[in-house]
């Protein structure tokens, strides 16, 4: 059977289409990828997807030409993960059939012809009334367990030392938040490291980060690392990271993490839709976006982190938005590293949220016979 993937940025991609492409592979389905235009991709998308062994490997191009190509697409079955659900409504529209679609957030509009999956019931309860949705458990935690690989051949892990605490950086996939974010923890790691010298971080990078962007990190004395997620947050003590699919990666690895969105990265924080492209106009742009993306928060009862809006009311994980200060991150950091008790608590309640692996298994089965 040639089953039609389709899908977007580097979360998308790698948490997402990849544990679902393995299991499509095991069961002997020919895989179709198409990689949707994404204004928040990394630029290493297709690299990544190239190791997928997909079938046919599409994209990523503009959105008049993905349009025009997409159309033409021969294919038995549709399952879209992330990106602009009219590109799996256009092809599901061309080919007469059903779209299977796995995504995070609710829809604001009815969807045709589709039968919406996502991770979670919590989430699955936001689709009403345009949409019903079916919870079969978090993809990214099946990515995960695909680089749980023996510690033999692991290219980096943490040395043993109980009396020097584990702090992981996780700056993004995005090169542009990751540029604004450089210097201010740099200026974070000098505090930390001036009030407990034995505090031991991090950077974690994807394999796909650019040679000369990680030697800007050396440089700077972040102690960049390229590794698998799992490998580098299975031995960490605490991350230090920002809204997105990272913080599920944190939650299935049991890590306690402090998420924040400081106001002073606003202009090159994604915000989809119209009000990104208002925020691009010189001057007027970054006050506007600034409105939006508190708006959004604001929408979202004022949770930023992942599991956070899977556990609300209640907080699993530690966040901040707004005017976050570097002394702020620290004091914050220093408190939690110095509760071993807290830590170990958040780490069981963050387990607990993560749920059962095998929504890959899942989903196929639900793609197959849509």
């Amino acid at each position: 059977m040639r089953i039609s993937i389709l899908t977007n940025g580097p979360g998308e991609l790698w948490g997402w289409a990849r544990p679902v492409i393995t299991e499509l592979r095991k069961r002997g389905h020919s895989v179709s990828l198409w990689l949707l235009p994404c204004q928040f991709s990394s630029g290493h998308e297709r690299e990544a997807a190239s190791l997928l062994g997909v079938d046919k490997l599409e994209g990523p191009s503009n959105a008049a030409t993905t349009w025009k190509n997409i159309s033409n697409e021969k294919t038995d079955k549709i399952i879209q993960l992330g990106g602009d659900i009219a590109f799996g409504e256009k092809l599901s529209q061309a080919t007469g059939l059903n779209l299977t679609c796995y995504t995070y957030g609710a829809f604001k509009r009815k969807i045709r012809n589709a039968k919406i999956l996502t991770a979670y019931e919590s989430q699955a309860e936001k689709f009403l009334p345009h949409n019903e949705a079916q919870a079969i458990g978090d993809l990214v935690k099946d990515s995960l367990e695909l680089d749980n690989i023996p510690r033999e051949f692991i290219n980096w892990d943490w040395q043993e030392d109980a009396n020097s605490p584990r702090l992981l950086f996780l700056p993004g996939s995005r090169p542009k938040i990751r540029g604004a974010a450089l210097d201010w923890l740099a200026e974070i790691k000098r505090k930390l490291s001036k009030a407990n010298p034995n505090i031991r971080i991090r950077t974690l990078f994807s394999h796909f980060m650019p040679e000369i962007e990680f030697s800007a990190w050396k440089k700077a004395d972040l102690n960049p690392i390229k590794s698998g997620a799992y490998a580098a947050m299975k031995n960490s003590d605490y991350a230090l990271t920002q809204p997105g699919t990272n913080n599920f990666e944190l939650m299935h690895c049991g890590l306690p993490a402090l998420v924040v969105a400081p106001e002073k990265f606003i202009d090159v924080i994604p915000v989809a839709g119209l009000g990104g492209m208002i925020a691009s106009i010189p001057v007027l742009g970054k006050n506007i976006k600034r409105k939006v993306l508190m708006r959004v928060i604001e929408n979202r009862g004022g949770v930023i982190a992942l599991p956070n809006r899977i556990s609300y009311p209640e907080k699993v994980m530690d966040e901040a938005y707004g005017d976050v200060s570097s002394d702020f991150v620290v004091k914050k950091i220093l408190e939690e590293l110095a509760n071993p008790e807290k830590l170990a608590k958040t780490r069981a309640e963050l387990l607990k949220l993560s749920g059962e692996s095998g929504a890959a298994s899942r989903l196929c089965d639900i793609a197959i016979n849509n």
